[in-house]
Parts: C-alpha cells; sequence; structure tokens
C-alpha cells in the first residue's frame, strides 16, 4: 500500500472519531529487537570478513480502535520493521541478513469494522484475529473467570493479522466460531514466546503472491471449566505449495480437535493437560497425501506463579501445510528460511519430546526455559523484566535469551547450512507496549 494511501486513510479516521466525538482506544506496540548469531549460522560484514549472521530493528505496530456505539467498534493500525544494522548473507554486500526477516518495510495491519454485544462477534476487514478471538473482554462475564484472565477459544495453527472476516458466538458453555482468510500479514503470531512478533515482517499483498488461496475455518468450543473441548474443520483452496522435492499442493482439507483438562489443586498446584490432534489431506504430483500431527501437553503451575511441564509431538509419514504459526513452546523457529524454518516443520515422521519450566507471563519477571529432543533438539533460555506499568495495561519490558537448536531437515535445500549442527544465538529486546 502505497504512502499516499496511508495518509488518505490517517487523515479520514482522524476526521471521523472528531467529528463523531468517539471513544478512541489506542493499541499496539513500538520496540527494538536484535539477533546475533553465535555458531553454524555464516555471514558476512561489510568488509568480506567471514562472520556469524546478526540484525536489529526497530519494530512497531500502532493503532487505534474508535468507538461508534456500544457495541460497534471502527479500527486502523500500521505496521513497520526497519533494520537499522544487519551483515551480509553473500561477499561483496550480497543479501542483507535483515532482508531475509523484513521482506518489506510497513503496512496497514489494521482496517476493520466490528461488532461485538458480548455474546455474538463479527469483524471484517484487516485484524488480529488472535486478538478478537482471545480478547480479554470475551472473559469477563462468563461463569468462573476474572476481568484481565485469558478468554478460551479453540482457534488454533492460525494467529496475528489477517485480511478477512471472522465471527463468535458465545453461550455460557457453548460457542461457535468461523473465518474467512484472504491474505496475512508476514508476522508470527504467536502468543506465548516472547518477542515472536519482532523476529520477521512481510506485507499482505506479498504473502496473496505467494499464497492465492482462500482459507476457511470454523469450529465449536464446549467449554465447562475444568474440561473443554472444541473439534474444527479447516479448507484450502489453494495453497500452491513448491518446496523443490514436493510440487504443487493445492487444495488442504484439515480437522483437528483440541481437549484441554484443567485441574486445580488444594495447595496452589494446578494442572493443565492439552491434547492437540491434526489431519491433512492434499495432493502433490497427484499423489494423495495424508498427514497426522498427535501431540500432548502438560503445565503445572505453582504458587499462580512457577511453571512446569513436559510434552511429546508425533507426526505421521508426511509433512503437515500450514501457515507459519502454532502454539508451540519452541524458540528456534525464527523463520528466514535460510538457517532452517520451523524446527521440525511438522515435517513427516517426527517425534519430538520437551521439558520446560520458568515463570508465567503475567508476572513482573517472566522466564521460559525449555529442553527438547528427538527429531528437533533446543536449550533455549529467555526472560523479560516490566520496567514500568501493568502487564495488562501501557507497559515496558526488556528482555534478551540465549537459543540452541539442532535439526535434520533433509527436504530442503541447505545453502551451505549442516543443519546436523547446532545453530546458536542471542537475542534481546526492548518493548513498549499500548
Amino acid at each position: 500500500m502505497s504512502k499516499s494511501h496511508i495518509s488518505i486513510i490517517l487523515a479520514s479516521t482522524l476526521g471521523l472519531s472528531v467529528s463523531l466525538s468517539a471513544e478512541v482506544t489506542p493499541f499496539g506496540f513500538l520496540g527494538a529487537y536484535y539477533y546475533q548469531g553465535l555458531n553454524n549460522m555464516p555471514a558476512f560484514t561489510s568488509n568480506n570478513k567471514s562472520t556469524q549472521a546478526a540484525y536489529s530493528a526497530i519494530v512497531g505496530n500502532l493503532g487505534v480502535d474508535i468507538g461508534l456505539s456500544n457495541t460497534l467498534n471502527f479500527g486502523l493500525g500500521l505496521w513497520g520493521a526497519f533494520p537499522v544494522y544487519q551483515n551480509y548473507l553473500y561477499s561483496n554486500k550480497g543479501t542483507p541478513v535483515g532482508k531475509k526477516h523484513y521482506w518489506q518495510n510497513y503496512d496497514v495491519s489494521d482496517i476493520y469494522l466490528k461488532y461485538d454485544d458480548k455474546a455474538v462477534s463479527v469483524i471484517a476487514g484487516r485484524f488480529d484475529v488472535g486478538r478478537f478471538y482471545l480478547d480479554n473482554s470475551k472473559n469477563t462475564g462468563k461463569k468462573g473467570s476474572s476481568k484481565g484472565a485469558q478468554a478460551y477459544s479453540g482457534l488454533d495453527w492460525l494467529y496475528g493479522h489477517i485480511q478477512g472476516a471472522a465471527f463468535n458466538v458465545n453461550a455460557r458453555n457453548f460457542g461457535i466460531w468461523g473465518l474467512w482468510m484472504n491474505s496475512k500479514l508476514g508476522v508470527y503470531g504467536n502468543q506465548n514466546r516472547m518477542s515472536y512478533e519482532m523476529a520477521h515482517f512481510n506485507t499482505f499483498s506479498s504473502y496473496k503472491n505467494t499464497h492465492p488461496g482462500e482459507v476457511f475455518m470454523g469450529g465449536i468450543d464446549l467449554d465447562y471449566d475444568t474440561f473443554k473441548f472444541s473439534p474444527f474443520l479447516m479448507y484450502d483452496t489453494n495453497y500452491r505449495w513448491f518446496n523443490y522435492q514436493q510440487r504443487n499442493a493445492k487444495t488442504i482439507l484439515s480437522a483437528g480437535m483440541k481437549a484441554v483438562l484443567s485441574v486445580q489443586g488444594s495447595k496452589g498446584i494446578d494442572s493443565n493437560t492439552t491434547l492437540r490432534v491434526l489431519w491433512q489431506k492434499y495432493e502433490i504430483n497427484k499423489q494423495a497425501q495424508n498427514s497426522l500431527i498427535l501431540w500432548i501437553d502438560e503445565e503445572v503451575i505453582i504458587s499462580n506463579i512457577f511453571k512446569v511441564g513436559a510434552g511429546y509431538i508425533k507426526t505421521g509419514k508426511h509433512r503437515t501445510l500450514l501457515y507459519g504459526h502454532d502454539n508451540s513452546r519452541f524458540y528456534g523457529y525464527r523463520g528466514n528460511g535460510w538457517y532452517g524454518t520451523n524446527p521440525f516443520s511438522y515435517y513427516g515422521n517426527a517425534g519430538i519430546w520437551y521439558i520446560f519450566g520458568g515463570i508465567k507471563p503475567d508476572s513482573k519477571l517472566e522466564l521460559d526455559l525449555l529442553y527438547a529432543g528427538g527429531s528437533y533438539s533446543e536449550l533455549s533460555v529467555v526472560a523479560q523484566f516490566r520496567i514500568y506499568g501493568e502487564n495488562n495495561g501501557t507497559n515496558v519490558k526488556i528482555g534478551g535469551g540465549f537459543v540452541s537448536s539442532r535439526a535434520s531437515l533433509k527436504d530442503i535445500e541447505n545453502n551451505g547450512i549442516d543443519f546436523n549442527k547446532r545453530r546458536n544465538n542471542i537475542i534481546a529486546f526492548v518493548k513498549a507496549s499500548f
């Protein structure tokens, strides 16, 4: 989208809010992100000296939500990412590292019209689908919930900003939801990993050029506090997968479910057990492919502060084709396609176990510790500290961490990278949220 179009949209929005004397609520974040490779991530300096890949960027998503009435809202937001330091993947300043992470610099991330009377919610345009379904306000009226607690949704495998429409119907213990996605913003909207959304950016139009299909997804939520169950269906009209060994995957039919068992203990020890199942059917070179993911995750919360747990992920014979989003706990995936894609990418015949610990996300100090083995190996330590504000309001957080990962990805072109060796890196970030 051109700068002139963006300026017109901004001016029109400002005029609309003033003329209607509407309630204007800002949202988003502004921050800085730094990435430094330590091992098996070769790059070049501007003087053609061998080094390890590094880049830093200023990243932000700034927007406003305008309340036109008690139930109708209009929103507008911009997302930008601007590298301020980077070295090069090739000699003679060939292909800046930051360019592989931030393909474009900005786009209109939010321009939506939303109706929400708490029982029925409908939204259309460009919007954050995760924020729409998991907005805290949707949980304030539910039995057993408290203000500020994250709402439950069966939506999995698709987060972040999309272009399309979505709806959500909530009853006391029953919900129906669905969405249509025409395109998506090239941002990793995984909600349970610190700074993840700052590591990569691309525009809606760039995504549509490589993924021309329409995605339809819908499901049912049964929520009885202790037990939650959510079956869903998803259909992609043209995925257009172009791996060099796997050509021309087009339509994809997916079916899956999520089941959650939450048990509150008597001595400040709570348990959350989550089972995810995802099945897909598609064709590659006129040969039918059936993929399957089985995923169990057990998390124990101690004194409502500390977390500890373990999980196991098993995939079937064929690869699962997804959209760069999941709800896993891995930090190894930074997604530039050069030093490896998703650490296990839900490739076929994979089995990964992991153990984790740390401090919960709503604490002043947040900490993620993880060790994984099997088809994919990772050791990660990432933390952030809230230096200003409240977790659910305006705040400033600073953080960083160390990530070491290894995976044998035999069916992607490795560009000279040895995926059997560990890839180590550190990250650092600061983020002001609104």
